[in-house]
């Protein structure tokens, strides 16, 4: 399950501790992206989006942001719970690798650190939907 936590406006796991690619946002991470967040492109991503296996595949929410990656994401289940939450724009954060949630007063309700390759996943094993 994902918490937020206010005071650096990342979204965590509580069952994963690990400040890697694809997993929690570190602090100076977090602080990175508030302060030199670089191009900010506006995507489409919904719960639906979020595979099983940690993989999203993103879409840009305008045509002339051309093509954007797969990421992927350490707690799957967790990023769809809060995607389906939420209620304002996302942003993907290339230069730091970081999906930006943001509320309709454009206040940072959360940020995801994703990887482009895989890694384990985290959390309950059992809990991973087929």
């Amino acid at each position: 399950m994902l918490r937020h936590l206010p005071e650096h406006g990342s979204v965590r796991s509580e069952d994963c501790e690990r400040c890697a690619a694809g997993h929690q946002v570190h602090w100076i991470h977090a602080k990175k992206c508030r302060q030199e967040p670089g191009q900010a492109v506006e995507i489409l991503l919904t719960a639906d989006d979020v595979r099983d296996d940690g993989w999203v595949g993103l879409r840009a929410a305008f045509d002339y942001a051309g093509a954007l990656p797969q990421v992927w994401t350490h707690a799957p289940d967790g990023l769809r719970e809060t995607l389906a939450g939420h209620r304002g724009r996302v942003y993907w954060l290339s230069r730091w690798h970081a999906l930006k949630l943001v509320t309709g007063a454009d206040r940072v309700a959360g940020l995801v650190n994703v990887a482009f390759e895989a890694g384990e996943l985290c959390g309950d094993p059992g809990s991973v939907r087929s």
